[in-house]
């Protein structure tokens, strides 16, 4: 007997459902104890205990029907989608899901036209709740859309809401659904079976489904808890999307698992978390990277100084914020935060969705790491063999790149307790898992530090720049390219060469009031080849400069319109680009004879498919 058929036998009951019965209901003292504040208004456990328990008794009775008419059999469970901001109402159904072990599809907001449609279709879905702010984008694909029409979509909000949508209201459905639905139509919990299906952001290809599972769940939840050691005291802010795992496993089920709370806002405001931080009297954040790094910079422009906001916030006795726990944040961004408010300790981790290898950077671990690597954690090489340790010099830079960067795998056998596999797409699972290693399409290395093995993240593997018949990182040039004077956040990524492999190209958002000095630009990359550790390869040859960054509900940067583009101009007259050519003191600012004369050489070249 595995190790998964053991977990199903005997800790059956290790479930999310049996989990949100005795966090919500199985404890009378947390009855009247707030679990979360939206705009305002105070949530008790019991309150929502109550409204999920509603909702999971309306999930059974749309399943009853189903069943009834022969349109699901009689152990298939109910898939719903849900494709809306965060609410109270997303919170409830999402518990209700646990509750009657029905599965919810959580989709991206982000996803639009085809990719919504065919993200919908995937799921079989019987039926979609939407909210007054994202029933647009569901009119516009609905007639694409197969498994589910216009009267299997509800909206959530008031009946008054509703009606302004066309599409029925998801409150009143409810309040006229069976009372009481007969056990029979229940379908017994099996803890490796999913209960939420969150995607991948798509910033590559098709979106992929993660099936997060009842086990799942329950097991995120204990690991953050344990780690940060929160408890009933403790005040999360969730400001990611519940589309998003980082608010499930890091904001929600940490703080059911400690009695905790959380303040839910609609949406992320770098300007409102000041203000809300001390008002509510948050303790906890989970994050990602690009809005830790947005919060730091409102603050920054609020105070002008890291000395004026540290003195006001601080020692501010409002101030309870302690620690963080997420993914992405650079280490000044890290560093920075926790001396503005006095923090313990931001727990930088290395983890995504699936969730196979997870590591957290802990008090007293190398802050350059994302935390100690289990054994079974490798980085392999292009050929597959295990890359050696990396090697640091005096300066902290690593010496041996070539040698010890690789992708970041994990051994795996039969027994996948974390993730088995996409939903519906084994195409994307076989890649995954491959000669008994989950790949897990990052770039990182291994450092031994007082004999210990820590990890060390360096981008992803398709975010290779390829120059000089060497690979590198897009990550490596990403970290000089945001110390240009002037800049406040960048990209980095290939762009094509008439010559062979590839040209350095970044895009950069200028802080504001500042503007690019292209003088500036070179001399200050020039004194850190010489004086900060940077390669000359990493030097780039092109650097678009933005207003700002359009990022997506998740708060992440999308590249790949950057790589499309390059450095046209032909083609989008209106991008200001500056480039360098051999010899150069200095960038100059490209023009649309300069892009025909850099064309008539792919051209000469053979090398004119490139620019397509």
């Amino acid at each position: 007997m595995n190790l998964k058929s053991f977990l199903r036998r005997f800790l059956w009951f290790v479930n999310f459902r049996s989990m949100l019965k005795l966090t919500l209901s199985g404890m009378f003292i947390r009855r009247n104890r707030v679990l979360f504040i939206f705009e305002g208004r105070e949530y008790t456990y019991g309150e929502t205990y109550r409204q999920a328990k509603i909702y999971a008794n309306f999930f059974l009775s749309e399943r009853k029907k189903m069943v009834d008419a022969g349109k699901l059999g009689k152990k298939d469970r109910l898939a719903l989608g849900i494709y809306m901001e965060n609410t109270p109402e997303y919170v409830f159904a999402s518990l209700a899901a646990g509750l009657s072990n029905s599965i919810l599809f959580a989709i991206n907001t982000g996803f639009r036209g085809e990719t919504l449609a065919k993200v919908i279709d995937q799921a079989k879905i019987a039926f979609l709740v939407v909210n007054g702010n994202s029933a647009d984008e569901i009119k516009k694909v609905v007639r694409e859309i197969t498994v589910i029409g216009e009267k299997e979509i509800f909206c959530a909000g008031t009946e008054e809401e509703a009606a302004k949508t066309g599409y029925r209201s998801l409150a009143k459905a409810i309040a006229g659904s069976d009372k009481k639905v007969p056990g029979r139509y229940r379908v017994g919990v099996d803890n490796f079976s999913p209960v939420i299906v969150i995607y991948t952001s798509g910033t590559t290809g098709m979106p992929k489904g993660v099936p997060c599972t009842h086990i799942k769940l329950v097991g995120a939840g204990f690991v953050v808890q344990s780690a940060v050691k929160l408890t009933r005291k403790d005040r999360g802010y969730i400001s990611m999307p519940l589309f998003h795992s980082n608010a499930w496993y890091i904001g929600i089920l940490p703080q059911l698992i400690a009695g905790g709370s959380f303040v839910l806002k609609r949406k992320f405001s770098a300007s409102a978390f000041e203000k809300d931080m001390l008002e509510f009297g948050v303790t906890f954040l989970n994050y990602v990277g690009q809005p830790l790094h947005y919060i730091i910079d409102a603050l920054e422009k609020k105070y002008g100084s890291g000395d004026a906001i540290e003195k006001a916030l601080a020692n501010d006795p409002r101030n309870r914020f302690r620690v963080a726990y997420g993914n992405g944040a650079s280490i000044i961004d890290r560093k920075n935060l926790k001396r503005y408010l006095g923090m313990e300790h931001i727990f930088e981790i290395y983890g995504s969705t699936e969730a196979v290898i997870t590591t957290a950077n802990r008090p007293g671990d190398p802050i350059e790491s994302v935390g100690m690597a289990p054994k079974d954690v490798l980085i392999l090489n292009e050929e597959g063999k295990e890359c050696v340790p990396g090697i640091v010099d005096a300066s902290g830079k690593l010496t041996n790149y070539d040698e010890a960067v690789g992708e970041i795998c994990r051994k795996v056998g039969t027994d996948n307790l974390r993730f088995d596999g996409y939903f519906d797409n084994k195409g994307a699972t076989g890649q995954k898992f491959r000669n008994g290693m989950y790949h897990s399409g990052d770039l990182g290395h291994v450092r031994i530090v007082n004999g210990k093995r820590y990890l060390y993240f360096n981008g992803r593997t398709d975010d290779w720049i390829r120059k000089d018949g060497e690979n590198f990182s897009a990550e490596n040039v990403l970290h000089f390219a945001q110390g240009i004077p002037g800049v406040d956040m960048a990209v980095a990524y290939g762009a094509p060469c008439a010559v062979a492999d590839e040209h350095v190209m970044v895009t950069v958002q200028l802080k504001k009031n500042c503007a690019f000095n292209p003088e500036d630009a070179h001399a200050w990359l020039l004194r850190q080849q010489k004086e900060g550790g940077m390669d000359p390869k990493w030097m780039p040859d092109y650097i678009r400069i933005i207003d700002s960054f359009p990022v997506t509900d998740t708060q992440k940067i999308m590249v790949k319109p950057y790589k499309k583009d390059y450095f046209n101009i032909e083609k989008n007259p209106d991008m200001t680009v500056y480039f360098r050519e051999r010899g150069d003191s200095t960038y100059r600012r490209m023009t649309r004879e300069k892009f025909l004369e850099i064309k008539d050489g792919f051209i000469k070249n053979g090398r004119e498919a490139f620019l397509v």
